[in-house]
């Protein structure tokens, strides 16, 4: 039994440092097989509790987690220009790696996400940032 309380400790402790919501998982695995061993549960019995009830509960109750902890998360930087529009200055064609778009006023390199051409004058979404180009699809007429 010492041992899985040790266990919930360091994990514990991890996840203190960390935030990440990555240990914590296991710590509620130890402290289930801490009380099998009080209960004088075989070792056996004892691991596969402490497998089975942290993969259990990261599945089961880390993604909402996740979105509730992230929730106030606020984008920034570089992560904001995904989902933003841009205007084509010059033919994006990624088999000449050529293209330029115009997002708030600065010069960007662009690349199709698809390979597709796009002209100069067409408006485009960013999909993602890969170095100092961004990755940009035709958007939608709808927006």
């Amino acid at each position: 039994m010492a041992i899985w309380l040790v266990i919930v400790a360091v994990m514990l402790i991890i996840e203190i440092f960390t935030m990440g919501l990555t240990t914590i998982w296991f710590s509620i695995g130890a402290l289930a097989s801490a009380i099998a061993a009080a209960f004088g549960a075989p070792l056996v019995i004892q691991i596969v509790l402490f497998v089975v009830v942290s993969l259990l509960i990261m599945f089961l109750v880390r993604p909402f987690a996740m979105r509730v902890v992230n929730k106030e998360r606020m984008k920034t930087n570089i992560d904001a220009v995904v989902g933003e529009q841009a205007v084509v200055q010059e033919t994006i064609d990624n088999l000449k790696e050529q293209g330029k778009v115009i997002f708030r006023g600065v010069d960007w390199m662009a690349r199709s996400i698809d390979n597709s051409l796009i002209p100069e004058g067409e408006l485009v979404q960013i999909e993602e940032v890969s170095g100092v180009k961004l990755v940009v699809k035709r958007a939608d007429k709808s927006e």
